[in-house]
């Protein structure tokens, strides 16, 4: 009799051992990256870089700038999923340095405004991924997010009382300047603004 109790209870342990192992290897599979996966996932737009081969120093749970899913991998399972991205250079000088690229890219609606994914980052981390492209480091930058095929051509004189051009355009109730114009400089209206023909 107490040898049936001990081959059943051993049998019992055994039993939830292999079910225990099964289990675990489910779930192991489950939270792991496969070479299989199918879904497509975004391509990694970082340089190749030291600063930027710790994708847990920017991609964390509680920012919500990595999946709840991914808690469990490792650092050098992400290139499993997320292939290098072709990564897009700037095309002209930064000597005023990155704090000012929101001048220019901050809003997502303007021409070359950042994606809305990227309103979370600090702007101190723009040329972490977005380095200068070597051919274009001493050319510079184009007139702050505006479209120049849609910019009026200017159809009054410049000079006189016209060459102050806030004068008459500025930004309040009875303007005719837009308000996304609000930041630009007086001495920046012909770069986007050519002088049109004159009678």
């Amino acid at each position: 009799m107490h040898h049936r109790i001990v081959s059943t209870v051993v049998v019992i342990i055994v039993a939830m051992f292999v079910a225990a192992s099964a289990l675990f290897t489910w779930a192991a599979t489950a939270v792991s990256p496969t070479t299989g996966w199918t879904a497509q996932a975004p391509d990694n737009p970082h340089p190749p870089a030291r600063r930027t081969d710790a994708c847990l120093d920017c991609h964390v749970i509680e920012e919500d700038s990595l999946p709840v899913t991914h808690r469990h991998y490792t650092l050098q399972s992400c290139s499993m999923c997320h292939p290098q991205a072709v990564r897009v250079l700037v095309p002209h000088s930064i000597t005023m340095g990155d704090a000012r690229c929101p001048l220019c890219h901050g809003e997502p609606g303007r021409d070359l405004g950042i994606p809305p994914s990227h309103l979370r980052f600090e702007t101190d981390r723009c040329l972490l991924c977005h380095q200068v492209d070597t051919r274009f480091y001493d050319r510079r930058p184009a007139p702050a997010g505006l479209s120049l095929a849609f910019a009026a051509d200017i159809p009054h004189p410049v000079s006189g009382i016209f060459e102050d051009c806030s004068y008459c355009h500025h930004v309040d109730a009875r303007s005719s300047l837009p308000e996304n114009h609000r930041e630009f400089g007086v001495e920046t209206c012909r770069d986007c603004h050519l002088l049109g023909e004159q009678e």
